[in-house]
């Protein structure tokens, strides 16, 4: 498996390990790992070809396609994306959302509003330094290693996964590798999902260094999580959520028009 000079953006989470374990130390693929809100912009710059960025930022990348069959999703319960609440979700008025977060933060937006009816203030927090203490906040959202990390405490958790299927009925994709306007094709999207294939097959590797570099997260929870929480098959349920998705945020002005499945797909 041989990169063709790809410049590819990764997120620092260990749900993404699976989708670039072997991309890593590939010739012809250099492979840069940033939070998720810093990819889109080295998208639109042209610093990197393409990225596992948030379903969020693609709809918002002008001529974006992206790889068919590999994803971040879940269906049901995730762990990673987490509303810490003080409060019943229907009683919150200020919510603090992760700044490191795009697809989290606006699939939060959409939860409440459809599933509680409210729309709270929502201010950035800094998911490194979590306001646990911050009482003027009604809750506060985590996603990734940093939700895995965060005990509950005295909190009430809200899994938005679950939040998401419980009221859909579908699974939620959080991120896609997409590829800007001009970049990639198809041999790029066969190399991706060959990189897919090859993570899964090496779970056992990847399980035991989040066990030892991880804190908090051993090797059962690290399973767990990569097994039953997180999926990376997107198929047409996941593609059914997607499009879900975009509608919700196109009907609240979060997302621009036009933008379908069909167009965006790359072929491989």
């Amino acid at each position: 498996m041989g990169g063709q000079g790809l410049k590819l953006g990764t997120v620092p989470y260990l749900n993404a390990r699976p989708l670039t374990l072997a991309l890593e130390d590939l010739e012809g693929v250099s492979l840069r790992a940033e939070p998720p809100a810093q990819l889109l912009p080295l998208l639109e710059s042209g610093e990197i070809d393409g990225a596992l960025i948030s379903t969020f930022a693609m709809f918002h990348l002008l001529g974006a396609r992206y790889v068919p069959g590999a994803g971040i999703v879940s269906r049901g319960r995730v762990r990673s994306i987490r509303l810490f609440c003080r409060k019943p979700p229907e009683d919150l008025k200020r919510v603090g959302l992760d700044n490191w977060s795009l697809s989290a933060a606006n699939m939060t937006r959409v939860i409440l509003k459809r599933k509680w009816n409210v729309s709270p203030e929502f201010l950035p927090v800094d998911p490194v330094c979590p306001p646990r203490d911050d009482e003027s906040l009604d809750a506060f959202l985590l996603i990734g290693d940093n939700a895995l990390r965060e005990p509950q405490g005295d909190f009430d958790v809200v899994d938005l996964g679950e939040a998401w299927e419980s009221f859909t009925g579908l699974p939620f994709v959080y991120a896609l590798w997409v590829f800007r306007r001009g970049a990639g094709g198809p041999d790029a999207a066969r190399l991706l999902q060959r990189a897919l294939r090859e993570g899964l097959a090496r779970l056992d590797e990847i399980i035991a260094g989040a066990a030892r570099d991880l804190p908090c997260i051993d090797e059962v929870a690290a399973r767990d999580y990569l097994t039953n929480c997180i999926r990376y098959n997107v198929g047409s349920d996941e593609e059914a959520g997607l499009r879900r998705y975009y509608e919700y945020l196109a009907e609240d002005g979060l997302a621009p028009p036009g933008w379908e499945a069909d167009r965006a797909r790359m072929g491989a």
